[in-house]
């Protein structure tokens, strides 16, 4: 089985701190969400990914944008860009980086479940014809997200993969095991199209999405729960899992 190859010490050295991982849930009431994936150039699927996890053939990532007009943390955009690979047998996402148009949510999401984010304007429009994301970043345009041609999905028929989050820890560099729970009220699948997708912005200018696979949009509650793993990031699932007790 093919391991990623990148140096988890460097890729550690600008990710967030976690003091503490998350012990209580990060509820969103009456979220939306839209959801791209894309086939992206296999050359550096390795090289994207530390040890710990396993690329996936054909390559792929996700762009997600989750609006939350009700949360814990009061409103807040979050546009977030994974890497499909695999934590041992297990389907995963690996956190790149993401953007937030919310304050403190981007204070909690960074603090407690390790997300590596930065501000910008993140906007999502959810309509009957479909749905649109954009991230701007000082007028700069990073992301254009589009569900086109839309089709009723029913909410049983979603599936969406945890993520894998490599943070600073007392511990040291760990993947911390981000999950999220979906109550579902209403969902379409469609056409995915990426008008623009600035890889560079994202940090991580080796991902060019080549390939559309699948869009998807939902209404419904989504709930971040508190965090249950840690593993480290330069040995397998198996030698490095860390189960962590909210006793």
């Amino acid at each position: 089985m093919l391991s990623g190859t990148a140096d988890p010490e460097a890729m550690a050295a600008s990710a967030p701190y976690v003091a503490a991982p998350a012990t209580e849930p990060l509820v969103c009431h009456g979220a939306e969400l839209l959801q791209i994936v894309y086939q992206i150039d296999a050359h550096a699927r390795q090289e994207v990914l530390p040890p710990a996890l396993h690329p996936v053939n054909p390559p792929v990532i996700t762009v997600t944008v989750l609006r939350a007009a009700e949360s814990d943390a009061g409103p807040f955009t979050l546009a977030e860009t994974r890497v499909v690979c695999r934590s041992g047998a297990r389907s995963r996402g690996f956190h790149v980086s993401g953007f937030v148009d919310g304050e403190e949510a981007a204070r909690l999401l960074a603090l407690r479940w390790g997300y590596r984010t930065r501000p910008a304007a993140v906007a999502l429009r959810l309509r009957y014809h479909g749905a649109a994301a954009e991230v701007r970043d000082a007028g700069r345009l990073l992301l254009d997200a589009r569900l086109l041609d839309p089709v009723p999905l029913a909410p049983a028929d979603l599936q969406f993969t945890d993520s894998m989050h490599l943070a600073r820890t007392p511990r040291g560099n760990r993947l911390i095991q981000v999950e999220r729970a979906y109550d579902v009220t209403a969902a379409q699948r469609g056409r995915p199209a990426l008008a623009a997708f600035e890889a560079a912005g994202w940090g991580e200018p080796r991902l060019r999405p080549s390939h559309p696979i699948s869009a998807v949009s939902l209404t419904g509650d989504v709930v971040f729960r508190p965090v249950r793993y840690l593993c480290r990031a330069d040995v397998s699932a198996s030698e490095g899992t860390e189960r962590i007790d909210h006793a």
